[in-house]
């Protein structure tokens, strides 16, 4: 092969590369977009995140969570989602934020943080479950902090990319999970999910 063919080949990869990209950009939601040149930021007058039809229609719902990004930490809309230290898992909790357990259900039926949710990633329904969230009025931009056993517990990071994955990018892992939130005296519930 000669140089030229080489070079013409390199410059027809990169401009198809660069249009699939932009197209891509294109079809996100306007607080996913990636800046071409600058970091963008939201300012602070204007709204933090796009409604659904369900949260337009439910203007309490969409207060509510704008008041739980109020204190929830800035998340680079680039990460799938954000790890939370204990004190801001609490702060969350107290403000009224989903809470969802990854953990297997038996795990979760002997005791989880109280008003959590169960989506354990390994049962053959988590899919489904996630599903049901939308279903049930959950927009895009709810906040939702996942939990699961703490320490090198891998359910909490995988249902955190689960729901990314599916559209949601206020994600937050509370890594150090149920056994800090417990041992810390924290209110806790028994049983199935009703």
């Amino acid at each position: 092969m000669s140089g030229k063919r080489v070079l013409a080949e390199a410059v027809i990869l990169v401009a198809a590369a660069v249009l699939l990209g932009a197209a891509s950009n294109s079809l996100r939601l306007p607080s996913h977009k990636l800046a071409w040149f600058e970091q963008r930021r939201v300012p602070d007058s204007s709204p933090r995140s796009a409604l659904t039809a369900e949260s337009a229609a439910a203007p309490d719902l969409a207060a509510a969570n704008n008041a739980l990004l109020a204190i929830a930490p800035d998340k680079d809309p680039t990460l799938l989602f954000l790890d939370i230290s204990s004190d801001m898992a609490l702060r969350l909790h107290s403000a009224g934020a989903l809470f969802l357990d990854a953990r297997r259900s038996n795990a979760y039926e002997q005791g989880h943080i109280a008003q959590a949710r169960s989506i354990p990633v390994w049962e053959h329904d988590a899919d489904a479950r996630v599903t049901a969230l939308r279903e049930q009025g959950a927009s895009p931009d709810q906040v939702l902090v996942i939990y699961c056993s703490g320490g090198s517990c891998e359910d909490g990071p995988m249902l955190a990319e689960k729901l990314a994955f599916a559209g949601f990018f206020n994600v937050f892992l509370y890594r150090d999970g149920f056994p800090d939130w417990q041992s810390k005296g924290r209110p806790v519930s028994l049983g199935k999910q009703p």
